[in-house]
């Protein structure tokens, strides 16, 4: 098919598809998430002003909602009149070619004056970066919103990444979870962002009054609500499964698109690898996060430790997993394992769900509580610059340890936990600036020298 006729003919049936994929069954729009805000506040400051940046690469898992997204953007800016395009580059692919720098350019030229094209599934085409770039030189009116596999992260080249800006799109939070469930009421602009500034400054008294809000705005027994999100909250469509079977069959479903496309199509794996990524994948969802290393994957799995290694790599930078290295006292690097979480607990529930269907099974909860506040702060990391996390190891373990505006922090995790004296210790040796005790235990105390939280403040 030639482009222009495909672009004609796409264009017209946009809006048509763009609602189609933005509504659930009965034909009701799916809730807003809150990087939604951000990059319509982006857009109309480009259409009003010509703003950078002018290029925005939404990364993200498979499954966690950027076409979703995309579409909600599209048919906000669509409805006010304002010059919007929204185009799948997999259908452009599968129609047309790899045309997608003409695509762009034709698009671009139907309009005067500032305009904002949305690109879903940009991965497809393989010189995506280059394309934008050029696309960005082009056009100084033209503003590029692109989506797709987290392989964005991977392959946007040092020219692109000067030019563009990010919203990488995370599993759900607690939150966006009882907003997808419609569980979330009333909640104030900026409670969030309180949160995030009081756990880093570590004022218990401001915690305990946003712990009341918190509790508050959740419709339902936070404890319950969080056990949930714990299982099923990670992705838009688990939250949304009519039951636990169907959503841990789609956590299956996404983890197996991510490795036949991501890995196959971008990372270069062979097809008769594959099945060396599957039982990767099994071994780190059914042991706790500490307790796997190269070498005993290797060793157990019977796979040559340099793949082992690739395959590690590959599926953290699909986004499935992330790791957190040890740190000792003065921030002193350990000869240990890292940490192996998923990037929502949901991940690890789903596989457990599908290799022990049934059971019978160990009490995961402790592992997906810890796994949940890990992939918490991972976000907060993912959005800050000069932060990092670890987990701190001074002849034990302190769980995780979070770095950020020069703080930090220590965070201990489990279901009804007491900090042990000997983690107590080690905490002090690492140089934290505050321990949290996250637990499902409501309300926020001081014990020990610890600061006690339930955990859906830190997951809200």
């Amino acid at each position: 098919m030639e482009l222009g006729p495909f672009l004609d003919s796409w264009l017209a049936r946009a809006p048509a598809v763009a609602h189609r994929l933005s509504t659930d069954r009965r034909g009701k729009p799916l809730p807003k998430r809150w990087a939604f805000y951000r990059l319509r506040r982006l857009a109309e400051a480009h259409l009003r002003e010509r703003a950078e940046p002018r290029v925005i690469l939404v990364p993200g898992l498979r499954g966690v909602g950027k076409t979703t997204l995309l579409c909600q953007l599209f048919l906000s800016l669509y409805a006010k009149g304002l010059p919007v395009f929204y185009l799948p580059v997999d259908r452009l692919y599968r129609s047309v070619g790899p045309v997608l720098l003409e695509a762009l350019e034709k698009i671009s030229s139907r309009v005067e004056g500032p305009k904002v094209i949305l690109l879903d599934e940009v991965t497809h085409h393989r010189d995506w970066a280059g394309d934008l770039k050029l696309a960005y030189d082009y056009d100084p009116d033209l503003m590029v919103v692109a989506a797709g596999s987290s392989a964005l992260a991977m392959r946007a080249d040092v020219d692109l990444s000067r030019r563009a800006g990010y919203e990488p799109l995370f599993p759900l939070s607690l939150s966006e979870y009882l907003l997808v469930r419609g569980r979330l009421g009333r909640m104030r602009g900026g409670l969030l962002g309180d949160v995030r500034t009081a756990l880093l400054s570590s004022d218990a008294e401001e915690l305990i009054e946003l712990e009341g809000e918190i509790r508050r705005a959740i419709r339902g027994d936070p404890i319950a609500v969080t056990e949930s999100f714990l299982e099923v909250g990670g992705l838009p469509a688990t939250a949304r499964a009519r039951n636990r079977e169907i959503a841990a069959g789609i956590v299956v479903e996404v983890l197996d698109r991510v490795v036949r496309w991501d890995l196959v199509e971008v990372a270069s794996f062979e097809s008769d690898t594959l099945p060396e990524v599957e039982r990767v994948l099994a071994a780190l969802a059914s042991e706790k996060p500490g307790a796997v290393s190269m070498e005993s994957l290797s060793r157990d799995l019977g796979i040559n430790k340099r793949q082992v290694r690739r395959i590690v790599e590959a599926l953290e930078r699909a986004e499935v997993i992330f790791r957190a290295p040890p740190v000792g006292p003065a921030r002193g690097k350990i000869r240990r394992a890292w940490k192996v979480y998923f990037t929502t607990p949901t991940l690890r529930w789903g596989q457990l769900m599908d290799l022990m269907p049934g059971g019978p099974w160990p009490d995961p909860r402790s592992t997906l509580l810890e796994e949940a506040v890990a992939a918490r702060l991972h976000r907060i990391v993912g959005t800050r610059r000069a932060a990092s996390l670890a987990y701190g190891w001074i002849d034990g373990e302190v769980d995780l340890v979070l770095e950020a505006a020069g703080r930090r922090v220590a965070f201990e995790v489990g279901l009804g936990k007491r900090l042990p004296r000997r983690q107590a210790r080690a905490a002090e040796e690492l140089g934290v600036d505050v321990t949290y005790v996250v637990t499902l235990r409501p309300g926020v105390s001081e014990e020990r020298g610890a600061v006690y939280v339930p955990a859906w403040l830190v997951l809200f």
